[in-house]
């Protein structure tokens, strides 16, 4: 199928307007129901900033606190608006219009403070401009809340399909893509030099993908290529979804001689950003610039490919997260330069979208929204796998290789020495399943919340600094799983989120909660494959004892959990009297 540029550009139309909608919600509903019922607004006292520029901020322990990661809209609003109880029935949208400046910010850490009443917290992404207006007023109050969709950068891309006259973005969006099957990528080891080889390859090809699974050091490659191809005096553009994905690119030891040499721009730096990497250069036009390499966001890129008067203006250019970017925005990397690597995992996670999916399948959009998945399965460009991991060990690995057809081996260093002993981590690493008795269509299930709770204690109690992660994919879950865990245990190292919002994440131990509702989201096997494989040591998936009784599972996720559940599975009851039974006395259960 050959999709024409007007319905390309109906359906940015179409997201365009669900982004808008949804957004619109937000913004007429009651403040007051914001901040107390559904924990989407959230109040602050600004303290100071650190060393690290983080702005650190105190916020009541009564109240919901933002989830780790979040991005946020951070408004300071009219003298007589500070105090919530002064809302009364304005909307979320009343105070936006009332702010007296405002920021973008990223919560990334949560901790004790010396008042039992509040917790700290810490956030990133804060603009120069409110970050100096604001460091010389300590105590002022905060407000977060959801932040603005980028509704600029489906504008670009609408733009974009509509010129008919870029010969290099057609070969992206203008393919037939009827005839998709399954194409084996050609695997990559590490006898080769990747960069070399890749480099080597774009003379054939002018556009390749490189996919690569979990822990197989993808920004590691990005930016030796980077390197590799600035010494040859080339000029590099890395585009990816997110800032923080630039900012893992540019603080690779690779780059490091180049960072020193001002050889390395991004776009919009953020206070903490300079203090991460003093040298890095800011860039304000996105042009290209011979042996160095320039960092841009997709919506700042998209921007410079909708406006641009002539093509090609980079050497090369490489897309980091493109499994995440539309269809379009593959189009306008194509547009922006003369080759391009498109590096990503089609086994991971797909863009995220408003669109329901009822109306992406009536209107065929799916090709559209999955861009990388697209031109990677019709064969018109070579495909390579990038095969070694060095987060996964070996017994994490033979798992994972559900969803790689076997393509994977271990690289992984980690001592099975350290791994404690508790009942449910395995003394090779890798997963376990701890099965227990859920409510049907139960959100926040009693069971699950207590198993979790005491799992994470005990790993707390034996490591306090080791990284731990707990994840779903239900976001009433998490909110739970935050209630329960942070009312009892102060830990920084601890992330408590949907799965959706931890792509990328590398940590020590994984708990994955599945809920006995909604299993064609929890089980959806990108989505699973993603929160199976964040962790170096250990994963242990907690969910109902009847999982496998649903019929409608995946193939690569059935053989996943049948092989766990006769590998290393428990099943922990939870009787009618609320008690809950573990296989062992050697970690407790907290009421």
């Amino acid at each position: 199928m050959i999709y024409d540029r007007q319905k390309h550009w109906q359906f940015l139309e179409d997201e365009l307007k669900a982004e808008v909608d949804e957004f619109n919600e937000k913004l007429n509903t009651s403040a007051s129901y914001m901040l107390l019922e559904t924990a989407e607004l959230f109040t602050a006292q600004f303290l100071s900033f650190n060393e690290s520029g983080e702005m650190i901020c105190k916020l009541s322990r009564k109240r919901p606190t933002p989830r780790k990661g979040e991005y946020l809209y951070c408004m300071t609003l009219h003298k007589e608006l500070r105090n919530y109880k002064n809302w009364g029935d304005r909307t979320y949208g009343d105070l936006v219009k009332n702010k007296t400046n405002y920021t973008e910010a990223i919560c990334i850490w949560m901790s004790t403070s010396n008042d039992p009443d509040f917790i700290l917290a810490g956030f990133k992404g804060v603009d120069f401009e409110f970050a100096e207006w604001i460091k010389d007023t300590p105590g002022v109050v905060l407000v977060l809340g959801p932040n603005r969709p980028p509704y600029e950068y489906l504008a670009h891309l609408q733009q974009l399909v509509l010129n008919n006259h870029t010969l290099s973005c057609s070969s992206i969006i203008d393919q037939d893509f009827e005839e998709t099957k399954s194409i084996e990528p050609i695997l990559l080891d590490g006898s080769r030099d990747v960069a070399s080889f890749i480099d080597t390859q774009l003379n054939l090809s002018p556009v390749l993908a490189l996919q690569g699974p979990p822990g197989t050091g993808k920004t590691y490659q990005i930016a030796k290529l980077c390197k590799y191809l600035c010494a040859k005096g080339k000029s590099v553009l890395v585009t990816a979804l997110t800032n923080r994905a630039l900012m893992e690119v540019a603080g690779k030891s690779s780059l490091s001689e180049m960072i020193q040499n001002k050889q390395v721009y991004k776009t919009k730096i953020t206070s903490d950003e300079s203090k991460e990497i003093p040298s890095l250069q800011l860039e304000k036009d996105v042009t290209p610039k011979k042996g160095c390499i320039v960092l841009a966001t997709f919506f700042v890129s998209s921007g410079v490919a909708a406006e641009l008067a002539s093509e090609t203006p980079f050497d090369y250019v490489i897309v980091d997260e493109a499994s995440q970017a539309l269809l379009a925005m593959l189009g306008a990397a194509r547009l922006l330069g003369k080759q391009v690597v498109f590096v990503g995992d089609t086994n991971q996670l797909p863009p995220v979208v408003q669109l329901k999916k009822s109306k992406i399948r009536d209107n065929n959009y799916l090709r559209l929204v999955e861009g990388l998945d697209a031109v990677t399965n019709n064969g018109a460009m070579p495909l390579y796998q990038l095969t070694e991991s060095f987060r996964l060990c070996n017994r994490a690995v033979s798992y994972t290789n559900f969803f790689y057809n076997g393509n994977l081996s271990s690289k992984s260093k980690m001592r099975f020495t350290d791994i404690p002993n508790l009942f449910f981590m395995h003394k090779e690493g890798g997963p376990s399943l701890i099965k227990t008795d859920m409510g049907i269509g139960d959100l926040a299930p009693e069971s699950a919340l207590k198993l979790t709770l005491a799992v994470v204690a005990s790993l707390v109690s034996y490591n306090s600094k080791m990284e731990i992660a707990v994840l779903s994919c239900m976001r009433k879950t998490v909110r739970e799983l935050q209630k329960t865990i942070n009312s009892h245990i102060k830990n920084t190292n601890l992330i408590i989120d949907t799965v959706a919002r931890v792509q990328g994440l590398t940590t020590d131990v994984c708990i994955f909660v599945i809920p006995n509702t909604n299993y064609l989201r929890s089980l959806e096997p990108r989505l699973f494959n993603v929160a199976t494989s964040r962790s170096i040591i250990q994963t242990i998936i907690i969910t109902d004892k009847e999982i496998l009784d649903y019929s409608r599972m995946n193939i690569n996720v059935r053989q996943y959990l049948e092989k766990l559940e006769q590998d290393y599975s428990f099943y922990c009851p939870y009787n009618g009297n609320k008690v809950l039974k573990l296989p062992t006395d050697n970690i407790k259960i907290i009421n």
